[in-house]
Parts: structure tokens; sequence; C-alpha cells
């Protein structure tokens, strides 16, 4: 993003613009007020050790514990949204990576509404996983 390269495919992560100021900045990401908000809860959903991806790793350990050689459906009915949960975050995440990378390499600015319905709906993500524990 510094050099400002181009290149064809979709990045895994986002830059570190809270390290960058002034002409480092890309405009987009200075004219996106929530970029750094977006950015962060993109992390604590999308990152194997964020905020998500911990509490679904003690909801399916919580899984595992559960049942007995005759009955498996608390074990079946919590991996089932884990699952529902997954498909979840990752339609969630893709919405949101498209408008990072987009401010970040298109000078394409996105607004403090859009940021802040996606980062309401990965905070509601969040929260139902954390009701399953």
């Amino acid at each position: 993003m510094l050099l400002g390269l181009k290149d064809d495919y979709s990045h895994d992560g986002r830059a570190l613009v809270e390290d960058l100021t002034g002409w480092a900045q890309p405009p987009a990401v200075k004219k996106s007020g929530s970029f750094v908000s977006l950015a962060q809860m993109y992390k604590q959903i999308d990152a194997c050790v964020g905020q998500l991806g911990l509490a679904t790793l003690a909801v399916s350990t919580k899984a595992l514990e559960s049942g007995s050689s005759s009955d498996d459906s608390t074990y079946t009915n919590l991996e089932n949204q884990l699952t529902s949960i997954s498909t979840q975050r990752d339609a969630l995440a893709a919405q949101m990576i498209a408008l990072l990378e987009n401010a970040e390499f298109n000078g394409q600015p996105f607004s403090n509404q859009q940021a802040r319905q996606l980062i309401s709906q990965g905070q509601a993500l969040l929260n139902s996983v954390n009701t399953m524990t």
C-alpha cells in the first residue's frame, strides 16, 4: 500500500493504518472515518485468535465434552450452530474486507454508516457465540 503497487488478488488482512500518518495514509482511508474501527472488528471475527475464533473454540470444546454414548444431541446442536455462525462470519468478513481494500488500494472511501452497520453485525455475531458458552 505504501508503494502504491497494485496486485490482482484479495489480501488476507489489511494495512495497519493506525501507524501511518500524513502522506502514507491513503486519502480514502482518511475520508473513511470508521476505517480503524471496521478493521479492528474485521480482525476480531476473522483472525484465528480473534474473539470469534476463541469463543467458537470454547463452544466446540463444550460440544465435545457433552453427551453420552446414547445422546449426542447437545454436540449436534452446538456444532450445527457453529456451522451457521461460520457461514454468517464468512459473508460478513467478505463485506468488510471489500470496503477496507477498496479504501486502501482503490481510493474508494466508505461511509461511517456502512462501517457502523457492519461493526454492529460483527458485534451481534460475537454476542451470539458468547451466549453459547
